[in-house]
């Protein structure tokens, strides 16, 4: 098991030519003889010094700025100093602090200083990579990247696109990650970017080494050392040695593997990173255990452990409790090893449960938000209602009055008025039916809002209840169960759990959607390719009801879409058909292109829809769902979450069905579009990450 760390490199701004201790002194002695604009600078220059060595004197900094009772009128620095924590608690691994902050600090962003909101997005996706939230950080590194693309700057373009390889490699997503690292590699070679170059070598290597390909990853690890090994100021070689450590760990070369790992502990000890110690300890300590040397391993376990527990980095606990239980395993001692393991599985449990609820309360608070929004969108349009009802009363009272005083001039009067009450009433009849019409999507917006309410509620408490009731069951008569009524509860209880992961997952993806917290990436896709590669994950599935699977490509498709939306449409419509077709059944799968887009279809000789289910397939309101014909459950969002999908993509949705025959489900796309995206130049301070 690896582990993942990420180092900020970056080239500050200095205020003075001095050393670090003069530079600050200076700083300090201008704090008591500034104007408000200038303290506030001065304190944000001496967080940003200290962020690296002392990031709780970065964070007393930048409280001094937001405690000046001025600082009202100047939202910028309220940004810099929300920034200022945010990086330094993402520094101190306090992460969830810092995604705190960061957000705060992006709420005070102006359109002008887009560069800071692009750091912003850039540190929020640091921070929540590491609490394993893969697709929102994607989306925070993606917003970071566009922002930057406007801003023309090759280096922090490249910064961003290392950034996004580094979710994909977090994801497995691994030539994914290598095209990202390698259009950031060519920007630094354009710019003769030496540290950056190693740092892409870096990552490079390491998806090589994912891949298997050990010859093509010590070259690119290699390339990289040559770069830095005479570089003193280096914060993340330790991290490089260690990558080639566990290279030639794995490789079986035990030797060459410790002689890495002790240097990278000797660069970590210089450094005093507490962090890449507390890693590099336990890689040495799964190196000694895998000689099975098994007191040095268990030696440095405890090193890296204690060192792990007291910089609170739940993941390296982890590992060596998982480690350390198989140390003991192998010495025998089988109930230290169970203790440990325990340890270790508790951690885990820890980290699973912490991260869904902060995705749930995410949801919950961003429909909270959407919510009040509406209703003040409501109030604003009965205001502009009322104001044009006085206006028109206005009129008519104007028109009264010059009628009374103009007699000789009544003729052309009430020509004039005449014309202008058509012109007016005609304004006001169209800002009457926009406003209805407002107020009738509102009212959609909200009825679906409370309906995704009530499925969660109604959805999810069925399989929690279940789960519930029969591990009570176990729990209060295991020993009066026989074996086969015990096998019987816990697959319940396994199925009841899957339905309602199954319904979480669906959920989770389908409120972002529509939040847009899903970014839209489209890419050109071929599109046979795609869903053969589907069709792979679905033949287990088919294969246990005897279903055969087949592709009918009559002719090749390139199309122009985000390619992990359109896998989650071929998914759902493979996983219905699979469901609603009996034992020994076919399901065919089609592409054609035609007039400028590309139809594909999902094909089975199931059980057919009635024509009066047909019209709730696609509507939230109906939330049809029905079991299938080896009674599998279904979330009733999968169809509906397929429309949205296939709708943000520029197609469209139906289904051609008869009870008894079979269905057909078909979607459409548009083919291929050239797009050419324009990137640049170059700008101060670079920040990105580089991965172990």
């Amino acid at each position: 098991m690896r582990r993942l760390f990420f180092v900020i490199l970056f080239v500050s701004q200095c205020f003075f030519v001095y050393s670090s201790n003069s530079k600050r002194d200076s700083l300090k002695q201008l704090i008591n003889v500034s104007t408000d604009l200038l303290t506030y600078d001065v304190l944000y220059q001496l967080g940003e010094d200290y962020i690296s060595d002392y990031p709780d004197s970065a964070i007393y900094y930048a409280d001094q700025i937001l405690k000046s009772e001025n600082l009202f009128l100047d939202s910028v620095f309220t940004m810099k100093a929300n920034y200022l924590k945010g990086k330094a608690s993402y520094r101190s691994s306090d992460y969830s602090n810092s995604i705190k902050y960061i957000e705060k600090a992006i709420s005070y962003c102006v359109k002008n200083h887009e560069k800071e909101k692009a750091d912003c997005y850039n540190i929020l996706g640091n921070s929540l990579i590491q609490i394993d939230n893969y697709k929102l950080s994607l989306s925070a590194y993606f917003t970071s990247l566009n922002i930057r693309n406007g801003l023309k700057d090759s280096l922090l373009i490249s910064s961003s696109l290392n950034n996004i390889g580094n979710v994909y490699f977090q994801m497995q997503e691994y030539s994914k990650a290598l095209d990202y690292y390698n259009q950031s590699l060519v920007l630094k070679e354009n710019a003769n970017n030496l540290q950056g170059i190693a740092v892409m070598r870096n990552n490079i290597g390491n998806v090589y080494h994912k891949m298997n390909d050990s010859l093509m990853a010590l070259s690119s690890y290699l390339k990289a050392l040559d770069i830095i090994e005479f570089e003193s100021n280096v914060d993340w070689k330790p991290i490089l040695l260690e990558n080639i450590g566990q290279l030639y760990l794995d490789c079986g070369d035990i030797n060459k593997c410790m002689v890495y790992y002790h240097r990278a502990l000797i660069e970590s000890e210089r450094k005093g990173d507490k962090i890449s110690i507390a890693s590099v300890k336990t890689s040495l300590a799964i190196a000694h255990l895998k000689n099975e040397d098994y007191n040095a391993s268990l030696g440095l376990f405890e090193e890296a452990l204690t060192k792990a527990k007291e910089i609170g980095v739940a993941r390296i606990e982890l590992d060596c409790y998982y480690y350390m239980s198989e140390l003991y395993e192998k010495k025998n001692n089988f109930e230290k090893s169970i203790q440990y393991f325990k340890k270790y599985d508790k951690i885990r449990e820890r980290i699973y449960r912490e991260n869904n609820s902060k995705e749930i309360a995410e949801i919950q608070a961003k429909f909270r938000l959407e919510k009040i929004d509406t209703e003040n969108e409501v109030l604003k349009q009965r205001n502009t209602i009322q104001r044009l009802e006085i206006d028109k009363q206005k009129t008519r009272g104007l028109y009264f009055f010059s009628l009374g005083v103009l007699i000789l001039s009544l003729l052309i009067y009430s020509i004039y008025i005449s014309r202008f009450r058509k012109k007016h009433n005609k304004l006001l009849t169209e800002k009457n039916k926009i406003i209805s019409d407002r107020n009738k999507s509102l009212t959609s917006l909200n009825a679906t809002k409370d309906k995704f309410l009530s499925i969660v509620a109604h959805d999810l408490k069925n399989p929690f209840n279940a789960v519930l009731g029969f591990t009570d069951l176990l729990i209060d008569r295991y020993d009066e169960l026989e074996d086969s009524m015990r096998q019987e509860y816990i697959e319940i209880v396994h199925k009841s759990a899957l339905h309602g992961s199954l319904l979480l997952d669906t959920l989770l993806t389908w409120s972002r959607s529509q939040m847009g917290v899903m970014e839209y990436n489209p890419i050109i896709i071929n599109v046979s390719q795609l869903i053969e590669e589907e069709m792979e994950g679905l033949e287990e599935k088919a294969y246990a009801k005897g279903i055969s699977l087949e592709l009918n490509e009559i002719n090749a498709s390139l199309v122009y879409a985000d390619s992990d939306m359109i896998r989650t449409v071929v998914r759902n419509l493979g996983n219905n058909s699979i469901k609603f077709t009996e034992e020994r059944g076919r399901i065919i799968f089609s592409v054609k292109a035609e007039e400028g887009k590309a139809i594909i279809s999902v094909e089975d000789n199931g059980v057919g829809i009635r024509p009066e289910d047909r019209i709730k397939l696609f509507n939230l309101d109906s939330n049809y769902s029905r079991p299938g014909t080896s009674n599998e459950k279904g979330t009733g969002l999968g169809l509906i979450l397929c429309k949205d999908f296939v709708e943000k993509n520029g197609g469209e949705i139906g289904v051609e069905s008869k009870e008894g025959v079979g269905s057909k489900f078909w979607f459409t796309l548009p083919l291929r579009v050239n797009k050419i995206e324009i990137k640049s130049s170059t700008l101060e301070r670079v920040e990105e990450e580089c991965i172990v």
